[in-house]
């Protein structure tokens, strides 16, 4: 299930909109997740994740901190038909997202401008349900994106966690 909601200020014109993707992942455990967000360290791993999308990711700001609260990561992907572009990914502290978590497990980022400001906000929310774990994707993306991007951001969204039943649980074991 996705849907879009807009979020007005103080005037009647919405200043941002949130698209909201719902996952049902089979045989995979939060627990799972958990532990590839703390190891999706190099691009081999990355492209697991959506072989067609995703072509690298790099560190600028390494994680040190228990779920890598303020580490950079800098991925090399596309969205549609968009040419590859270099997304600046800063990991912070649910709380200090303005996307409103309501799961057990949260993986809290934004998207930075060069001055490393919030430029989008992500939020990916997970818990158990028997089988496997109930996801929601949340992208807080500014009012005025053109539907195509939206339409495209969706579509590779629900293809990347696609991916998870099918290389996760593996990965996971072969690690632990």
């Amino acid at each position: 299930m996705t849907n879009v909601k807009n979020e007005k200020s103080q005037g009647s014109k919405p200043e941002s909109m949130d698209l909201v993707i719902d996952h049902e992942l089979i045989g995979v455990t939060p627990e799972m997740i958990d532990w590839w967000w703390k190891n999706m360290v190099n691009s081999a791993y990355y492209k697991l994740w959506h072989p067609d999308d995703h072509v690298s990711i790099e560190w600028e700001v390494p994680p040190v901190r228990e779920g890598n609260i303020g580490a950079i990561h800098i991925a090399e992907e596309k969205i549609g038909d968009s040419p590859v572009t270099k997304l600046h990914i800063k990991v912070v502290d649910p709380a200090t997202s303005p996307i409103v978590a309501t799961y057990s497990h949260v993986r809290a980022t934004c998207m930075i401008d060069a001055n490393g400001n919030p430029a989008t906000w992500i939020v990916h929310e997970y818990e158990s349900q028997p089988g496997g774990t109930r996801m929601r994707s949340t992208f807080r993306l500014p009012a005025d994106s053109p539907k195509q991007f939206v339409d495209a951001l969706r579509k590779h969204n629900k293809e990347e966690m696609g991916q998870f039943p099918k290389f996760l649980p593996g990965l996971y074991r072969q690690n632990n």
